[in-house]
């Protein structure tokens, strides 16, 4: 199977090592790397051949840590549009849902997830799709690009409060390092995490753009079906729910895992190893076709009902009020503001 990383990564990788004097060329001529690919804004590089280069550049200077480098000088456009429609969205919460849905156009080879408890959000991501955590190069570089983002997007000083590392502590880490996370760091921990008081995902962004997010969401539904397939129960049941919604209303699992081949039990443990229930993405895909719909289209609010598998005008009126705390016409009012 190809798994692919968003070349703009790649690119800040490269450009990396190439500013401390390595011979970048050859090295990606070695791997396969094409500079055409790093230079396209769409371009996709296989992700062995991308750890393979980081891990390069880390034996080249001699430096574990330099992972760490790699996320805290990182900007939203190296994680490609995904990226770019994160940075623009209103909250740190609406960043992360839209992470996770889109998470593959900038890693197939990774999974995210959040979750709130006992009053702290969890932000894990840095593990491979059957659930282990990936090498503490790229897990140190993902979990400093989390921080720096969340940073750069929020007004709070000190937004997160532990960032967690399924690795142990090695040499890499230098005090200057551990200075700029402004986190306490917790290594040999149960997965790749940050940790931030629930508060603090609903901080409005000071980068939000509402007038670009329905544009980028656009361009990233779009790439999302130029991807090639990724065996992940998450995305398949998306898709299922997504083209059977309209027609046949909200299925319940053992309809969906009849329809992808497996059983109910298994698609329920398949889901629950990437952190996720089968509620949770019906209602996901649910608030995703609605807002949509409410934002991208001119169709009655009931049809727009119907198609996000509701049956009737006030569940529908009842739903939008716990996704966006308003109702559905008001939603469309906004937006079209925005506009």
């Amino acid at each position: 199977m190809t798994i692919t990383i968003t070349s703009s990564w790649t690119r800040r990788v490269a450009s990396h090592a190439r500013a401390r004097g390595l011979d970048v060329a050859a090295r990606l001529a070695a791997l396969g790397i094409r500079a055409d690919v790093l230079d396209d804004p769409h371009g996709r590089v296989l992700f062995e051949r991308h750890a393979a280069l980081l891990h390069w550049v880390a034996d080249e200077l001699d430096d574990p840590g330099v992972g760490f480098d790699l996320g805290a000088d990182g900007t939203a456009a190296d994680f490609g549009v995904v990226g770019l429609l994160a940075e623009s969205c209103a909250t740190l919460r609406d960043a992360l849902s839209t992470i996770r849905r889109y998470n593959a156009l900038a890693n197939e080879a990774s999974w995210m997830d959040f979750w709130t408890e006992d009053g702290r959000g969890f932000v894990r991501d840095a593990h491979w799709r059957d659930g282990r955590p990936m090498p503490s190069l790229i897990a140190e570089a993902t979990m400093a690009f989390y921080l720096t983002m969340i940073h750069l997007t929020t007004s709070a000083t000190r937004p997160v409060s532990e960032v967690w590392f399924a690795h142990e502590r090695h040499r890499g880490w230098t005090p200057a390092r551990e200075a700029r996370f402004g986190a306490t760091l917790r290594f040999a921990m149960p997965a790749n995490a940050l940790v931030l008081p629930v508060t603090q995902l609903d901080i409005p962004f000071i980068s939000a753009r509402p007038a670009l997010s329905p544009h980028l969401a656009t361009l990233a539904r779009h790439l999302e079906g130029d991807l090639a397939a990724v065996d992940d129960p998450v995305a398949r049941v998306s898709a299922h729910i997504r083209h059977t919604l309209a027609k046949d209303g909200p299925l319940p699992l053992h309809r969906t895992a009849r329809a992808l081949g497996t059983t109910p039990r298994t698609l329920q443990r398949e889901l629950e190893t990437r952190g996720c229930g089968y509620r949770q993405i019906l209602e996901e895909v649910r608030r995703d076709v609605a807002t949509t719909l409410l934002t991208e289209s001119t169709l009655k609010l009931d049809a727009v009902a119907g198609r996000a598998g509701y049956a009737d005008a006030r569940s529908f009126r009842r739903a939008c009020l716990r996704w966006f705390g308003v109702t559905p016409g008001e939603y469309r009012r906004r937006g079209a503001k925005t506009r």
